[in-house]
């Protein structure tokens, strides 16, 4: 080995040593932040997407249930008609009718969103859409029946509307809300598992962009002091380029993962699971408005028809203390709770008509609007928590702009700035 060639090994090794370790950090940034990417797509635009659409399926169909359980109500008043004058319309049914068929039109909406799935899920969507045309049809006869007869009475539906509303309810119970039940929880334990991939992932691409940033920069150091100290240098200006190119990777991209990742874990915590409790009480209150309905047309039923709403009401007020209360939900269940103690109290005194009346009626003080109300104040509610749920996907995506082309840029840079560090010192020997 000649005088020279020692030197030129050693610059040689040590460039190569800089390139492969550069070269590692920006694999590592580009996979970390691909994988990044994709864990936030697969949640905030798929999973959880679609474990909204089936929680609001949930409560929807429960709805559906409420309006037609209202719509065997309709009727005239049960007081005879003074000679000469009409009888008195009660209730028209009407608003059950619209409300029902908006209800239906979301059902299909949700659906939709719920279609591709495939697996077991796709056979769940595939059976909710066989059972529900039996349960359309069983309610739209029981509509018919409860709303064609010749002047009803009011809170009197025939005996062959009781009898469709129970087939229709019955299916509802044992098929429809099963299979969405399954769906639901699939779909919750997907956002579950994504969330943690998604902070799993982005902390250990911090993880992995530190350590290779830690090596890469004292790597980098010790080069620029060895050439200072055989090479007669202060510092060589491309390396030391190089080496600001390697922090401001790894510390930048760390803090950009770490930051997504919190985001993201915030959104599932702070918004997700706060708003699948106000689902749940959504749906605890379509099924107490059903019971309140059948409580008053049908006298066979009503103390177990009593005790079932009971039970509603109480998980109505587990689930607003757990997490889906707020002043407007509380005010507004308990205005809720107070109309249905003023209709069991005139169903219970034989006055049919005024308990009609304040079951559907759509002034302050009536169950009807009690319940609307209710509903606005959790739906508003539902909102607030879907959009902290979206601002934090947002700001998980905004920490990860960029960062496809950043590493690339920086540390392709750093490659070359090397190569053009070492080249001067490599031709002192040539």
């Amino acid at each position: 080995m000649t005088k020279t060639a020692a030197p030129v090994l050693r610059l040689r090794l040590q460039a190569a040593a800089a390139l492969l370790l550069t070269a590692a950090l920006l694999v590592a940034a580009l996979v970390s932040f691909a994988a990044a990417r994709t864990d936030l797509h697969q949640l905030a635009e798929v999973s959880e997407p679609r474990a909204a659409a089936a929680a609001d399926l949930y409560r929807t169909l429960a709805d559906l249930d409420a309006q037609h359980a209202d719509s065997l109500v309709v009727g005239y008043s049960s007081a005879p008609a003074q000679p000469g004058q009409s009888p008195t319309l009660v209730d028209d049914g009407v608003l059950a009718a619209l409300t029902a068929q908006a209800d239906r039109r979301q059902v299909g909406h949700d659906l939709a969103a719920l279609a591709p799935v495939g697996g077991q899920g796709q056979a769940d969507v595939q059976a909710l859409l066989d059972s529900l045309g039996t349960y359309d049809a069983l309610s739209g006869t029981e509509e018919y029946s409860a709303t064609s007869q010749t002047d009803p009475v009011v809170g009197r539906p025939p005996d062959l509307a009781l009898d469709y509303y129970d087939q229709a309810e019955s299916l509802l119970q044992q098929s429809l809300l099963p299979h969405v039940r399954t769906l639901l929880a699939t779909a919750d334990r997907q956002v579950g598992t994504d969330r943690g991939a998604a902070v799993g992932d982005a902390r250990r691409g911090a993880l992995l962009l530190g350590a290779g940033g830690v090596l890469s920069v004292l790597l980098l150091v010790w080069w620029q002091l060895d050439l200072g100290r055989r090479h007669r240098r202060m510092f060589n200006p491309a390396l030391l380029v190089a080496t600001a190119a390697v922090l401001a990777v790894s510390v930048a991209g760390g803090t950009a993962l770490l930051g997504a990742a919190s985001a993201l874990d915030g959104a599932v915590r702070q918004g997700y699971t706060p708003g699948a409790t106000v689902a749940q009480a959504q749906v605890a209150a379509a099924d107490a408005e059903a019971s309140q309905s059948r409580w008053l047309v049908d006298t066979a039923y009503r103390p177990s028809l009593a005790s079932r709403f009971g039970d509603l009401s109480r998980q109505l007020h587990t689930l607003t203390a757990a997490g889906a209360g707020s002043p407007g939900v509380a005010r507004t269940e308990a205005a809720y709770l107070a109309a249905d103690a003023s209709l069991r109290s005139l169903a219970g005194s034989d006055r049919l008509d005024q308990a009609a009346v304040q079951l559907t009626g759509v002034t302050r003080g009536q169950v009807a609007f009690a319940y609307y109300d209710f509903g606005v104040s959790l739906q508003t509610l539902a909102d607030q928590r879907a959009a902290r749920f979206g601002s934090g996907a947002d700001s998980a995506s905004n920490d990860l702009d960029g960062w496809t082309v950043i590493p690339a840029a920086l540390l392709g840079a750093g490659l070359l700035l090397v190569v053009a560090g070492v080249r001067p010192r490599l031709a002192e020997f040539a």
